[in-house]
């Protein structure tokens, strides 16, 4: 381990000397993302390879697109606005194939992974991060759950936003560095905006970022932070979301009600913080299935050790940052998008027995692992890197969870056939395509299953068809 890290400056090094500075930059970022995005396929190369239409895309997205048109950007489901996945859907059903819905919808989905990376590579080029930023991508490639949230339109509102959050922590950074924004060209700031604007409509995960932070910019400078426009517009906007999920959306029980419920089950949410937030960081969920069976002290003192853990690497990389308030800031935001997505998921009355199942809301705490992994990543290296703390205790630490780790790491991948219940009884497994070609042959538009089950079905309108029976088969 000594000598690796003198042999990549080394190498860093005689490619800078051979390559303009700007080229070897783009060159560094191309290949980074390039290999981030092979990674990323590799873990479920089926999901690239065969692509198909999951759940929401169908009778939500697709089916209020063909029955609404236009009218359907501002439907809100499950209490927020979805605007990239009605955006698509609409672009879908007005101008392509039905056969091309699950193609293009896989597009966006790995758009909307990848933006992060070249957002983060786009602020390392500017100085706002370091190059050590780069250690990050590592749990954001090989997360430790690649079941529902893996490359599917209706979870593409977890990433597609985090791009443009991480511009406006960058944003915010350089600011309190005393370094003036750089005169951007108007048609970046015009990108920026439109991203904004979209990623603001999608989901709840921009405000529940971004709010904290300009109340953060806005105290630190003592006056509204207005400026720059193009981020200031956006996260204002996003509080809509916060308004559309809190007051016009009616839940079954109240916020008062749901806390109650779950404080007044403590066991239970000590599983579920076992499960969705421990458990993650050290590998995925075998180490749940051990700690699952031990009496409720022990596991909770495995839950203290772990937390103790982060906050020991939290220690390790503040004392290197220049503004570690905005580490803090991501974090308590972090926290609260999770504990909030336990709140809704009780509110809805979901049966808190259903709860301790893997995804029952768990993709929810996806920010949580992907945040204090990096952080315990980046606390390893900054300490192996130093001769002096290389021996440390806290290095130990490290390396005895990173060992632990990536003994117990594992996808958790749950594959995706489109199964339907045959009047016999059986299941019966269903190919997208057949089905569409078999619409061709009948006088009216019938039902087409997608992975998820009946509940997800869709039904193309008139100019679907046309679109579709044009096609030669």
């Amino acid at each position: 381990m000594a000598n690796v890290f003198p042999t990549i400056q080394r190498f860093r090094q005689s490619a800078e000397q051979r390559l303009p500075p700007r080229l070897h930059g783009f060159l560094v970022s191309a290949a980074l993302i390039g290999l981030c995005a092979l990674g990323y396929h590799l873990r479920r190369p089926s999901v690239s390879l065969a692509p198909t239409l999951y759940a929401e895309d169908g009778a939500i997205f697709l089916q209020q697109a063909i029955d609404q048109g236009a009218g359907s950007l501002v439907q809100l489901y499950a209490g927020y606005s979805h605007l990239l996945q009605r955006i698509s859907a609409l672009t879908a059903v007005n101008h392509l194939s039905p056969l091309a819905y699950p193609g293009f919808f896989l597009l966006v989905a790995w758009v909307s992974w990848l933006l992060p990376l070249i957002s983060v590579e786009g602020l390392i080029g500017a100085g706002v991060f370091g190059p050590l930023m780069r250690v990050a991508y590592i749990p954001y490639v090989y997360h430790p759950y690649a079941g529902e949230t893996y490359l599917n339109l209706p979870n593409a509102y977890i990433f597609f936003p985090l791009g443009f959050i991480l511009i406006a922590y960058g944003a915010v950074a350089r600011q309190g560095s005393g370094r003036p924004e750089p005169p951007w060209p108007a048609a970046l700031r015009g990108l920026l905006f439109l991203y904004g604007l979209v990623a603001a409509f999608t989901g709840p995960f921009m405000a529940i970022y971004t709010i904290p932070l300009l109340i953060f910019d806005g105290l630190r400078r003592r006056h509204l932070p207005l400026r720059p426009l193009w981020l200031s517009l956006p996260v204002l906007l996003s509080s809509l979301q916060l308004y559309f999920s809190q007051l016009q959306t009616t839940y079954p029980l109240s916020t008062a009600e749901a806390l109650r419920t779950l404080l007044g089950r403590p066991a239970l949410l000590l599983d579920w913080f076992t499960v969705h937030l421990i458990a993650p960081l050290l590998g995925g969920y075998k180490p749940w299935w051990l700690l699952r069976g031990l009496p409720d002290p022990l596991q909770l003192l495995a839950v203290l050790v772990a937390l103790a853990l982060v906050l020991l690497a939290l220690r390790v990389v503040t004392r290197s940052m220049g503004q570690p308030g905005l580490l803090y800031l991501g974090i308590f935001s972090t926290l609260v998008l999770s504990l909030s997505s336990l709140l809704v998921a009780t509110r809805r009355g979901v049966d808190l027995k259903l709860v301790v199942i893997e995804d029952a809301g768990g993709r929810f705490f996806y920010w949580n692992t992907v945040l204090f992994l990096s952080v315990l990543l980046i606390a390893f290296v900054l300490l192996v890197r130093e001769r002096r703390s290389r021996r440390s205790t806290a290095c130990r630490a490290m390396a005895v969870w990173l060992v632990l780790t990536l003994v117990f790491y594992h996808n958790n991948v749950v594959p995706r056939p489109i199964e339907v219940m045959t009047p016999s009884g059986e299941m019966r497994t269903l190919d997208y395509a057949e089905q569409l070609g078999e619409q061709c042959r009948w006088p009216h538009p019938k039902l087409t299953h997608i992975y998820g089950g009946p509940m997800w079905s869709f039904q193309l309108g008139e100019r679907q068809m046309a679109r579709l029976c044009s096609v030669p088969s």
